[in-house]
């Protein structure tokens, strides 16, 4: 069996294609929480409100061993390159940022979690301290006012079939569509395969 996690944050100065960042190899699955902090649906026509903080919840079973957890934050503006998950403080190794033109840019940051999620486990996570979130105009005229996280876990689970689990990353802008070509892949049976 073959999985893929994908993570697309929305809209990317010099866009940072999605690319492989890891791969894994074991009786492995994956799960992902998080959440946004607006308020309301994007647009123009409602109040333009983001929550600083968020909560999601974890629950994996007894048999799942956590081998790597990868959090991820995003938003409208410069950017806030620190924030809180739980009561740890948490800086990115890498940023993505993106100029969708002269008025509006947004970016995102990604820092490895692994040994936070696999100390604290299954309960309650909330991203606190994501503050530096643009919401003037344009942003709020244009719906594109936004700020969300989310933590992908990958789990090792004896009960599950040998896989390979490739995490892909990256900030790219979602115009009408878009074209993601995922290298890297040597899928020998697609059957349970998902992304």
């Amino acid at each position: 069996n073959f999985f893929l996690i994908s993570i697309l944050l929305f809209n990317t100065l010099q866009a940072q294609d999605i690319s492989l960042f890891n791969q894994l190899n074991g009786h492995l699955d994956y799960t992902a929480i998080g959440n946004t902090l607006n308020t309301s649906e994007n647009n123009s026509a409602v109040d333009c409100v983001i929550n600083t903080a968020s909560s999601a919840s974890l629950n994996l079973s007894s048999t799942q061993t956590i081998e790597a957890a990868y959090l991820y934050w995003a938003g409208s503006g410069s950017g806030d390159f620190n924030v809180t998950l739980n009561t740890t403080e948490i800086t990115p190794s890498r940023t993505f940022a993106y100029t969708l033109d002269s008025s509006r840019q947004f970016f995102a940051a990604f820092a490895d979690v692994t040994s936070l999620i696999q100390t604290e486990r299954n309960g309650l996570y909330t991203l606190s301290n994501l503050e530096q979130i643009e919401i003037s105009s344009p942003y709020c005229s244009t719906g594109t006012n936004f700020a969300g996280w989310a933590i992908t876990i990958i789990y090792s689970d004896p009960a599950l079939p040998l896989n390979q689990l490739n995490v892909y990353d990256g900030l790219e802008s979602v115009p009408d569509n878009i074209t993601i070509e995922l290298n890297n892949l040597n899928v020998m049976d697609t059957n349970g395969a998902k992304i």
